[in-house]
């Protein structure tokens, strides 16, 4: 009996070590990880995110995992909340422009005296802090449908003062300046060109609107279901629509249209985390992920999938973008915090004072 128990006894130790090392050669170790903080059609299909992850992860055998919340004010929204509950998922934050970051600093790791290797190569204009990585920026602009314009007998507006005219009364889609970083950047570039007399241009233009969007992507889609021949947007929406079907030359339907007043431009970046780092491993794939973006295979992908413009100097882009209508001089609205709510407390009190 003793005998059988001690074979027995052999033969499952023996299979245990044998489980054992097994394990050892087969199992793989768990691959680092990285969450993200983004926005979701950074996320989409087609979009930049796709397309860049699994570059990354190959380069810097990772995993990495993107966290999207609607747009980019929802994104920053979420970050605050899990900050608030003590619960911080993500270790980077993807999709910050120079109004959002900030408001964002307080739940952001600063460099200290790292600096991004690429960082010299982004163009100065978009350099915004320190902290901030801009990876892409695009001008915004009005674009014009000028096919239901010729169908309405309009003229293409060339100012502000243009979309007060009567013409103009609900042909206009605009999106709502405290919840999308797009009307937020109106809403800044009228306070820059008109100043305290910001007021009496609400006071007319709040009836001329047809809607106020919560997001970019809600008013772009009812501007393309031809709710409305004008919408703001960004000046790279013109090349969207030259590579995916409408006419190019004179003929061309959807048009970029520069005011005289100027341009605001959006720059788009992404930041650390504060405290979000497990460990220095992961603390070094988020600074890996910093100037990844800002690489030149990044970069080339950025006008077709992001559909804005790359940050580094002497970059290529498609022909589209060199069709663009050409800004004489780039110049980012960048404001305090402090500042930027109280020109949206401003504009609330106008808009809404009769309703």
């Amino acid at each position: 009996m003793f005998r059988r128990l001690s074979l027995l006894f052999g033969i499952v130790f023996h299979l245990t070590l044998c489980f054992s090392l097994r394990n050892l050669v087969f199992a793989s170790p768990a691959l680092p990880e990285l969450a993200i903080y983004t926005y979701d059609s950074f996320v989409a299909s087609g979009g930049l995110g796709p397309a860049i992850l699994p570059l990354f992860e190959k380069k810097y055998g990772c995993h990495v995992r993107y966290l999207s919340s609607g747009d980019a004010g929802q994104m920053l929204t979420r970050l605050q909340l899990d900050f608030k509950n003590g619960k911080v998922l993500g270790q980077l934050i993807v999709g910050l422009d120079q109004h959002s970051w900030k408001k964002a600093k307080p739940w952001i790791e600063t460099w200290g005296d790292w600096i991004p290797r690429g960082y010299a190569q982004i163009i100065r204009e978009v350099r915004i802090d320190l902290g901030f990585m801009p990876y892409d920026y695009s001008p915004l602009t009005w674009i014009v449908d000028r096919k239901i314009l010729e169908e309405m007998h309009l003229k293409i507006p060339t100012s502000l003062g243009d979309l007060l005219k009567p013409e103009w009364k609900r042909k206009i889609i605009l999106e709502d300046p405290r919840a999308s970083p797009a009307g937020l950047a109106f809403l800044l570039f009228v306070d820059q060109v008109f100043g305290s007399s910001s007021e009496n241009f609400w006071e007319k233009f709040r009836g001329q609107w047809l809607t106020l969007q919560p997001s970019w992507d809600a008013a772009y889609g009812l501007f393309l279901r031809n709710e409305a021949p004008l919408v703001w947007s960004y000046l790279t929406s013109q090349a969207f629509h030259q590579e995916n079907g409408d006419p190019s030359g004179s003929a061309r339907r959807y048009q970029a249209i520069l005011f005289k007043e100027g341009q605001p431009v959006q720059v788009e970046g992404a930041a650390c985390v504060k405290g979000a780092f497990q460990n220095l491993q992961q603390k070094l794939l988020a600074q890996h992920f910093l100037e990844f973006l800002v690489s030149t295979e990044v970069q080339a992908l950025i006008p077709r999938t992001n559909w804005m413009i790359p940050v580094i100097q002497n970059r290529e882009i498609p022909e589209s973008f060199k069709n663009l209508p050409e800004l004489t001089r780039l110049v980012p609205i960048y404001l305090e915090a402090d500042r930027i709510e109280k020109a949206i407390d401003e504009w609330n009190r106008v808009v809404y004072s009769s309703f």
